[in-house]
């Protein structure tokens, strides 16, 4: 033991700024162990891999990083780990026709026939028709032909050509239907008014004046240093797979880009600063969103085989909140919700432990078939053993995760599934979400 005389404190006077300072950090401490612990319950349900950044007046409230990079390798996802954003893409598209009508390039009131000239009733859409899916364009992972498309490689002018054959689905400026098509195309004029590819020209006049030097297209051919692994939900002990790869070419514009949970720090300080485009006027490429609470609010999320992801920018309360997950999961939606919450001062509930049945499931052809929706949006269970798996419109079959007896859960939508029986027993609907009921049209998935 140290020996020495006894030292009275001496009453120091401590700067305002200092108390400021040392009353923001404690602050920040205790709301950055919320907000991980509220990470922390997603992750031992199975529901999130991935990084999140939280940032509220300019400051970063919270940012960690949860799980693998690479499952294989035991590499963990990190601030600097680069994740396929999907639909975040439409942000920067947006972002660059803007900038192209303030270099006098073009203006939004443009009929997309000045572009594309013998595009059938192109005289009648608008590249703002195209920006705020007003323009009936179909998406075109709804179209019949795209699951055997997106495994070859279809350019923008492919695609052009492909979706010249197909009606509108809706009279342009009629009503909206959230279409990727429209962004494959504005991609598409980007790239014919700028003399550059679509790449290029976001590269170079909008990621480099937002400093954004993790940010770029995402190919799976293209060596991608930090790059995550992309991964779906799977049954068996490590609850995933690793998706499957297709050629992403189709995406340019739409769902192309990859991105860190840094570099999307940085690309909404430049939107909050109106580097870019007045948020408050003009959210191109952004749905309008208000929490229970009356928090106004833009969001964009994305989700493409292997990955999802999520930004929220509150222009009133002048917050961020960045999710991104290589694991192919919704509940990084409702995460992204319940930390924005947290960061407005709320308490959202945290999601109740989840398990599974081991019990095999008794008969799982008694729920094979196709479900109705709607009459455009169809899903199809198949069977595997005594496991089942549901498929949607364009995408994978996934595992339904057995709960109890006619009860599931879906983690890629992150949504409960039931069915409803007829007097005879017999499955006759699928309850989305345990309530909305899908007609049972087929007792056979489609091919």
């Amino acid at each position: 033991m140290r020996s020495g005389r006894f030292r009275p404190r001496a009453w120091v006077l401590i700067p305002a700024a200092w108390v400021l300072f040392i009353s923001a950090s404690v602050t920040a401490q205790i709301s950055g162990s919320r907000f991980d612990r509220q990470v922390q319950a997603y992750v031992r349900n199975g529901d999130f891999s991935g990084s999140v950044l939280i940032a509220k007046d300019a400051h970063i409230l919270f940012q960690k990083s949860y799980g693998m990079a690479n499952y294989e390798w035991n590499i963990p996802n990190s601030e600097n780990t680069k994740y396929h954003i999907a639909s975040v893409t439409k942000t920067f598209t947006a972002a660059a026709v803007l900038h192209l009508q303030q270099e006098g390039k073009l203006k939004l009131s443009d009929p997309l026939s000045k572009y594309i000239p013998d595009f059938l009733n192109g005289e009648r859409i608008t590249i703002e028709q195209l920006l705020t899916h007003t323009s009936g364009l179909p998406d075109f992972y709804s179209l019949p032909e795209y699951p055997i498309k997106k495994y070859q490689r279809v350019t923008l002018p492919d695609l052009i050509a492909w979706v010249k054959t197909k009606p509108l689905d809706f009279l342009p400026g009629s009503r909206s239907s959230y279409s990727n098509t429209g962004y494959g195309f504005l991609a598409y004029i980007i790239a014919q008014v700028s003399g550059k590819t679509y790449e290029e020209y976001v590269a170079e006049e909008i990621l480099k004046p937002a400093r954004m030097k993790d940010t770029g297209t995402f190919r799976d051919e293209t060596l991608i240093p930090e790059r995550a692994t992309g991964y779906q939900p799977a049954l068996g002990d490590r609850g995933l797979r690793n998706a499957r790869s297709y050629d992403k070419t189709i995406l340019t514009g739409s769902a192309s880009m990859y991105s860190t949970t840094n570099d999307l720090y940085l690309w909404c300080r430049a939107l909050q600063s109106g580097k870019f485009a007045d948020l408050r006027q003009t959210a191109y490429g952004w749905n309008a969103r208000e929490t229970r609470s009356k928090h106004k609010y833009l969001e964009q999320d994305g989700r493409e085989p292997g990955f999802v992801s999520h930004v929220s920018l509150f222009p009133d309360d002048q917050l961020m909140v960045i999710v991104l997950s290589n694991l192919e999961d919704a509940g990084v939606n409702v995460l992204a919700e319940d930390l924005a919450a947290i960061a407005l001062g709320e308490n959202p509930e945290m999601p109740a432990p989840r398990s599974t049945t081991a019990a095999p499931l008794a008969r799982p052809e008694q729920f094979v078939g196709t479900y109705e929706v709607n009459p455009k949006l169809l899903l199809d269970i198949r069977a595997e053993g005594d496991a089942l798996y549901l498929r949607g419109t364009g995408g994978d079959y996934l595992p339904l995760e057995p709960t109890k007896n006619d009860s599931f859960f879906y983690r890629q939508l992150y949504v409960r599934v039931g069915f409803r029986r007829d007097k005879s027993g017999r499955v006759e609907a699928l309850l989305w979400n345990g309530e909305y009921p899908c007609k049972k049209l087929s007792d056979k998935p489609r091919p």
